[in-house]
């Protein structure tokens, strides 16, 4: 299914639809940026699962400018609005289509994901994914994830989704709400921090949350 399809949107419309979806898009895009500061390695070698338009491929590269980064993305058109994006900031950044069963990650120091994980439908195929970041992974490199992570108590989850849903009654009707959140329960699944931190443990990799604003983190994990 393409990005645009998914959020029964047109493709030229994502990069200001999804704000108006993401509450704090801005804040958690620019704390998983952030976290490739901490990489000691001066020129880091980037892959950005799920790239979209690009967006966290951005920041990436306004954080560490020298970074090389290869870009992955099963929708072809919008690995065109990434490739726009990304011109003149990197020297030949590879954009590769493909999802992430089909294409082979190659050696890096990061391997980033905004808002593309939650895709992943089962608790073991996620387990493979993050332990096939980790053999990509160079020594002290880092998997960093920003994504919807809701509580793991019923109470708080629910309170998680009422602030989520009055983020999107700033722009849609009641009907409209219904409706997004709807379509996702059919093709997006979300774990709590709690199952994500154990599954990055289970893979070798050492989480921290870095950044936290309702429902939406920021995860960061060392190899």
């Amino acid at each position: 299914m393409s990005v645009a399809s998914h959020l029964h949107i047109k493709l030229e419309e994502y990069d200001s639809r999804i704000r108006t979806f993401i509450p704090g898009y801005e804040d958690m895009i620019a704390a998983a940026a952030q976290a490739l500061a901490a990489l000691d390695v001066p020129a880091p070698h980037v892959v950005d699962l799920g790239t979209g338009t690009g967006a966290l491929a951005a920041a990436c590269l306004r954080v560490r400018p020298r970074a090389r980064m290869t870009a992955i993305d099963a929708d072809r058109d919008i690995l065109e609005l990434a490739r726009q994006r990304l011109h003149g900031k990197t020297d030949s950044p590879s954009l590769v289509p493909g999802t992430f069963d089909d294409v082979v990650f190659p050696a890096c120091d990061a391997v980033v994901a905004s808002l593309s994980l939650h895709h992943i439908r089962t608790g073991e195929a996620k387990r493979a994914l993050y332990r096939r970041c980790r053999e990509a992974l160079s020594p002290g490199g880092l998997l960093v994830s920003a994504d919807c992570c809701p509580a793991s108590d019923p109470g708080l989850s629910s309170l998680q989704r009422r602030a989520w849903r009055d983020h999107l009654r700033l722009t849609y009707s009641d009907a409209e709400a219904d409706a997004f959140f709807a379509a996702w329960a059919d093709e997006d699944v979300y774990f709590s921090l709690e199952e994500e931190l154990a599954m990055m443990r289970s893979a070798g990799l050492a989480g921290d949350v870095m950044w936290r604003a309702g429902a939406m983190a920021v995860i960061a994990a060392r190899c």
